[in-house]
């Protein structure tokens, strides 16, 4: 009998220890179940957050790229697919932002000597900055608007006029010069443009603050494209004339007779910089490849470069100046016809507005006193400078023009 009960109760005891265990793994495996579940519901919600946000960054992109399409930008770049990833798409939303606001760099430039100031960061608030008022508050620069106007009127027309698609490829490069400007924090700059002939300065909205006709380069000795600012201010500068120059033209028209050195007041300079007489100088035996000196104009009225000089912070040697020849403006429409620097129209009101006071009076070109050396002004910052080739642009009055490609440049 005692056996029997001490078996029952071991059975009993097995049976609950079993039943212990049982439970406890059947509540074990509940949890776990329980556990998935809710781990498969958080990345149910996550992948389906995680689609939705791709929607709509695609939604995005596709939005931007229109706009973008709108002001000229090649959009071909930003294309993305329904199973493209939220990375690659976040990437060409913020490339084509970026496009919006700073454009590319111009592929005529010879020389880059502004700091860019891009704020990359710019473009993380997605949000924001894609909404259509963010994206037209970037353009408030009023040639570029009124460029943007007359792109789209064109491209309507172009649908039945294929002709036009040359017209639309030069406005889409101004566009994007315009664009490139952004890159350079500037309250007021020059831009000088070669195919117009013209030079104006800009504040940030667009207005024109002192246009002006400009005479650049020979299509044989081009006015490069570059980005700069004015260094200071040369008033009654000399003429150093660069080497070209001085042994292409100048070099034979001094042996055959004296006279043209002093009837252009030249200066013959030895390696020390002091002043030789040309009369004890051998010139039988100098040639373009034999020729110690270098040739220098005194400052004065009949200066090649006039009276004042703007000099530019560039390795090309190129400035911007006044000129002896100031009918010019006045006697011919052919603005390209000197070495390469810039001839402006208004050297007057273009220093005093750099200089921010009125250092030179309406008499200054007129006075050309005598015996005066060179006198160079300091500027109260550096005043930024833009030499562009845009054969399509919009002029003061806002109408589309179309200049002459005068070095070739778009064969």
């Amino acid at each position: 009998m005692d056996k029997r009960r001490i078996g029952i109760g071991v059975a009993v005891v097995a049976g609950l220890v079993l039943l212990f265990f049982v439970g406890k793994w059947y509540i074990k495996q509940k949890s776990e179940k329980k556990e998935r579940a809710q781990i498969e519901q958080v990345d149910k919600q996550a992948r389906e957050q995680a689609e939705k946000k791709a929607k709509e960054m695609l939604v995005m992109l596709h939005q931007v790229c229109r706009y973008a399409d709108a002001v000229g930008i090649d959009t071909t770049r930003f294309g993305a697919k329904s199973t493209s990833q939220p990375t690659e798409t976040a990437t060409k939303l913020a490339d084509v932002l970026l496009e919006i606001r700073y454009g590319k760099k111009p592929s005529r430039l010879e020389f880059s000597g502004l700091k860019e100031a891009v704020d990359s960061s710019w473009v993380n608030n997605i949000d924001e900055v894609t909404k259509p008022e963010s994206l037209v508050k970037l353009a408030p620069f009023g040639p570029y608007n009124q460029l943007v106007g007359h792109y789209n009127r064109l491209r309507k027309l172009a649908k039945s006029n294929p002709a036009m698609a040359d017209s639309l490829r030069l406005i889409r490069q101004t566009l994007n010069f315009y664009r490139y400007v952004n890159r350079f924090d500037a309250d007021r700059f020059v831009i000088v443009n070669i195919p117009a002939g013209e030079l104006n300065v800009f504040d940030r909205a667009g207005k024109r603050l002192l246009p002006m006709q400009v005479i650049a380069g020979k299509p044989d000795k081009r006015t490069p494209c570059m980005t700069t600012y004015v260094q200071d201010i040369v008033a009654y500068p000399y003429w150093n004339v660069p080497r070209n120059i001085a042994l292409d033209e100048m070099l034979p028209r001094m042996k055959r007779n004296l006279a043209f050195i002093y009837n252009q007041n030249l200066q013959i300079l030895d390696e020390k910089d002091q002043e030789i007489d040309p009369e004890e100088i051998d010139w039988d035996g100098l040639s373009t490849t034999n020729f110690p000196y270098r040739v220098r104009q005194a400052s004065g009225c009949e200066n090649s470069l006039g009276l004042l000089k703007f000099n530019l912070a560039n390795p090309l040697a190129i400035y911007l100046h006044d000129t002896n020849s100031r009918d010019l403006f006045k006697l011919t429409s052919d603005r390209w016809r000197s070495h390469g620097c810039v001839r402006v129209q208004k050297p007057v009101e273009l220093a005093n507005l750099i200089l921010e006071s009125q250092t030179f009076d309406a008499a200054f070109m007129s006075k050309c006193l005598v015996d005066q050396k060179p006198r160079t002004l300091s500027i109260p910052k550096p005043f930024p400078v833009f030499i562009t080739y845009n054969i399509a642009d919009v002029d003061a009055t806002g109408k589309l023009r179309f200049y002459k490609d005068v070095y070739a440049l778009d064969k």
